[in-house]
């Protein structure tokens, strides 16, 4: 029990709490936010919107969620980062689960769980709106879902309840991101079952995960192509096999065969630091015994299958490995649990979180002290603006300081007590972190409340022209869903612009809008771009706009050209508060 209430207190500390804390970045941020704020307000919940546009680059059921939780806490930041902290969290109770029902030994488990919350992508994912979190969840229910329905002999109620939540968890996935969330768990369990040789599972156990997927997807299948019958032609074919097959596409992300290999290690720190004694203590066992193991080659296809497919695509992000890790968090347990239970060398153990302290407490009172000098040093070029920022951090520089002197204190030879003392040091940590997380540190990538200020310069009915990168921000914050214009490139927006009712007018070229500005017959408007963007192409717009610049945003306001004395000479006006 007081070992599920850590895993609880890790999930509370580390992720629930910090979620509000934290500006909103963009553009991921922003637009699964708008989406599900434009569904709920326009009460159409089947297609997907953003700024009034058909999007269709994602299916519902992460809209759903967001919307769902809006709904309950408000339009606010912790509303929108909700989902994929609690998909996060209880991601790591299944592999809890999992894990107690293939070891039958509960600290095991939960240590498994905790591990796989104290993954640098796993935190990273499960703190920001984005899907991959949520995804991961579904992905994992279906497949631990389905293996201890695979394990039992006979056909009974618990079997069937199993198989049909596996497909309906697929089914979640499957609303959630697509054909992925069936291939993963299809690929695993393929390759397992052939490894197991279990040949008339084939025929037998695929049917009521099919009628359970079926059951909770049809309805919004059939639904979404009659209001939007080009849907399913364009998730296929852009978002699927050019994706993953050509990435011949801006912003595929196409990357080597070696991609995965690379990141992978740095995605699991810090909690990868301790899988160095996994991998002793899984010898100590011995490979050969281990796979003699059901679960094991389970995990082992869980793992490597999918990894190496990815692997082969041309499009490549770091997240789509995202449910790989649950694997490796079990095992990474398993391996653990075993090393100290083989009287493993408790000097290695030491040695590690000695280091690890030592680095923290360096770190800790280092950054500290530099927070603290004067404003400029010029021997390292820290700035004012950079110290002041650093100032910001300090509680966090001291909670690690604090906690790298307790690894380094540690005594007790009690395995297990100094691994959760090794998780327990990370919640204030994480905590303070986002807490002292200032807006100014991401830039541009955190334009929320630049927007705010900015808005108050835009003259009543003026017509609003957007750059693409900051076309969200601006329709989430300033609630102006139908009469922004996107101008410059399209981006993500290319289809919706061009090919879709809904898009018809709502895109000027370049040309088209310098053309416009420049035109006697034009109305008052604002033209919104990132500060660099603008400053790259200023001596191409009309000079009779004013320029008011904040947070690295460019906000330019031409007034109409029939008002008299209307033309002004450039100006920057900085509002930073």
């Amino acid at each position: 029990m007081k070992y599920g209430l850590f895993l609880l207190l890790m999930f509370l500390g580390a992720y629930l709490l910090p979620l509000g804390l934290r500006p909103m970045i963009t553009p991921d941020e922003f637009r699964y936010a708008e989406i599900p704020r434009e569904m709920i307000e326009s009460g159409n919940c089947v297609v997907p919107r953003l700024a009034g546009m058909d999007y269709f680059e994602k299916p519902v059921m992460g809209y759903w969620l967001t919307a769902a939780s809006f709904k309950v806490f408000g339009y606010n930041r912790f509303a929108l980062r909700l989902p994929a902290a609690l998909a996060a969290g209880l991601t790591a109770l299944l592999l809890t689960i999992f894990l107690r029902r293939c070891t039958g030994e509960t600290r095991l488990a939960v240590f498994g769980g905790i591990l796989y919350l104290d993954f640098g992508l796993v935190y990273g994912l499960g703190n920001v709106a984005v899907l991959d979190s949520q995804l991961t969840l579904f992905i994992v229910g279906t497949l631990t879902a389905f293996f201890p329905a695979y394990i039992m002999e006979k056909w009974n109620t618990p079997r069937v309840i199993l198989l049909l939540a596996a497909g309906i968890f697929a089914g979640f996935g499957f609303l959630t991101k697509g054909f992925i969330a069936l291939a993963f768990p299809g690929m695993v369990i393929s390759v397992f079952l052939l490894w197991e040789k279990r040949w008339k599972a084939f025929l037998t156990l695929p049917w009521l995960p099919l009628a359970g997927c079926l059951a909770v997807t049809l309805p919004w299948i059939m639904a979404v192509h009659r209001q939007a019958p080009d849907f399913w032609r364009y998730f296929i074919q852009v978002e699927h096999l050019d994706r993953f097959l050509r990435s011949t596409m801006v912003g595929q992300h196409a990357e080597g065969w070696w991609f995965y290999l690379a990141v992978l290690i740095p995605l699991l720190m810090p909690g990868g630091l301790l899988l160095i004694l996994s991998g002793r203590g899984l010898r100590h066992i011995g490979i050969a015994e281990l796979l003699q193991k059901s679960h094991v080659r389970y995990l082992v296809t869980w793992f490597l299958v999918p990894f190496c497919f990815f692997s082969v695509c041309r499009g490549k992000l770091a997240t789509y490995i995202l449910p790989c890790f649950l694997p490796l968090a079990a095992m990474g347990a398993m391996g653990i649990a075993e090393y100290f239970r083989q009287g493993g060398s408790y000097r290695m153990f030491r040695r590690m979180m000695t280091l690890l302290g030592a680095l923290l407490v360096t770190g800790g009172v280092a950054g500290t002290a530099v927070a603290f000098l004067p404003g400029r040093m010029p021997v390292s070029g820290l700035t004012a603006e950079i110290i002041g920022l650093m100032r910001g951090f300090v509680p966090a520089a001291v909670a690690a300081a604090v906690w790298g002197g307790v690894l380094l204190y540690q005594r007790k030879k009690s395995w297990n007590r100094n691994l959760f003392a090794f998780f327990a040091g990370q919640i204030p940590l994480l905590f303070l972190v986002f807490l002292a997380m200032p807006e100014e540190i991401f830039g541009d990538k955190s334009p929320e409340a630049a927007l705010k200020r900015l808005e108050k310069f835009i003259p009543p009915r003026a017509q609003i022209f957007a750059h693409r990168v900051n076309m969200h921000g601006a329709v989430w914050v300033w609630h102006r869903v139908h009469d922004i214009t996107l101008i410059w490139a399209e981006g993500e927006w290319d289809y919706a612009v061009h090919s879709t009712v809904s898009g018809k007018g709502r895109y000027l070229s370049p040309k088209e809008l310098l053309k416009y500005l420049a035109s006697p017959g034009r109305k008052a408007c604002a033209v919104l771009m990132s500060t660099d963007r603008f400053m790259k192409n200023h001596n191409r717009f009309p000079e009779d706009g004013v320029l008011h610049h904040d947070h690295q945003l460019t906000l330019v306001v031409y007034p109409s050209k029939s008002s008299p004395g209307s033309r002004k000479a450039p100006q920057f006006q900085s509002n930073m508060q």
